[in-house]
């Protein structure tokens, strides 16, 4: 769980996490390989982008349904995503990308970086 948050979760659920947590040196280098030109982008801006990524991927990848999460339009979606690859340089389609993806968010919000 995120620094200061008093949420239980169960372990089983939540492995890439304690992985993340339980090297912080890889993460810290994970969030910066992999995130890249993202960490330069001003705070609110950078949030708002990491803020797609996450509701769209607790959407199963539905853009329709992050759209609504986040009271904007679907195309909006797409267009926060499609900036977010132009600026890690990765594919939200590539399945290795999509992983790389997927572990530097949480390990951003996770540790020191985020």
């Amino acid at each position: 769980c995120p620094s200061g948050s008093r949420q239980v979760v169960r372990l089983d659920r939540r492995m890439a996490g304690a992985l993340i947590v339980g090297q912080p040196d890889l993460a810290e280098l994970l969030v910066t390989d992999v995130l890249g030109g993202l960490l330069e982008l001003d705070p609110a801006d950078r949030a708002v982008l990491l803020e797609t990524l996450d509701a769209w991927l607790e959407c199963e990848g539905s853009a329709g349904r992050a759209a609504g999460r986040l009271y904007c339009h679907r195309n909006t979606v797409f267009n926060r995503l499609r900036r977010l690859e132009q600026l890690t340089s990765r594919s939200l389609s590539r399945p290795r990308d999509l992983t790389e993806m997927t572990l530097a968010l949480d390990a951003f919000r996770l540790t020191a970086s985020g």
